[in-house]
């Protein structure tokens, strides 16, 4: 069997040689730059942030929906449907908590409806589980209170076509 062909290797090459002369003066290193900014970090706030509101200062009162209509106009009040438990909690703490990656989810008195009804389905299926002592309720707190610590949710929004909002604590920047 003949061999095949190979192309001849490259001989190996020595040392480069500086040219004979004055030196030339090594080039200046470039200016540092500054660094780039964290580009995931959380934008720091330029307002006041809170983290809990008083009740009693919110005007927080549970609401009976034995009295409640659909296609009721909106009010100056916003309104969070909940489970029993946990209003319960936050009668005894005294306080309402969120955070901007925890935002407290609100509706106007038109979305109490849709979310009630949404949240009543899902129990329905909880129920067959063993998890019917979760009984929905909900509290309605004071808008101008809090309307500059809301952002609007538009995936509620768009869900149930009423105004919903985050209360995330930090102060809007209008």
């Amino acid at each position: 069997m003949a061999e095949l062909p190979f192309a001849p290797q490259p001989r190996a090459r020595g040392p480069k040689r500086r040219p004979r002369g004055p030196d030339v003066a090594a080039s200046p290193p470039p200016a540092a730059l500054p660094p780039q900014p964290d580009l995931f970090a959380a934008p720091v706030a330029a307002g006041r942030r809170l983290t809990y509101l008083d009740n009693a200062a919110l005007g927080l009162a549970r609401v009976d929906m034995r009295g409640w209509r659909a296609g009721e106009d909106p009010d100056s009040y916003l309104y969070h449907v909940t489970q029993r438990d946990e209003m319960e909690t936050i009668q005894a703490r005294g306080t309402i908590l969120f955070s901007p990656r925890a935002p407290l989810v609100l509706t106007e008195r038109p979305g109490v409806a849709p979310w009630l009804a949404n949240m009543m389905e899902v129990m329905e299926q909880d129920t067959i589980a063993g998890h019917s002592d979760e009984t929905p309720v909900v509290f309605r707190v004071k808008r101008f209170l809090i309307d500059e610590l809301l952002e609007h949710d538009p995936d509620r929004t768009r869900r149930y076509g009423v105004s919903f909002f985050l209360l995330t604590g930090l102060t809007r920047s209008d």
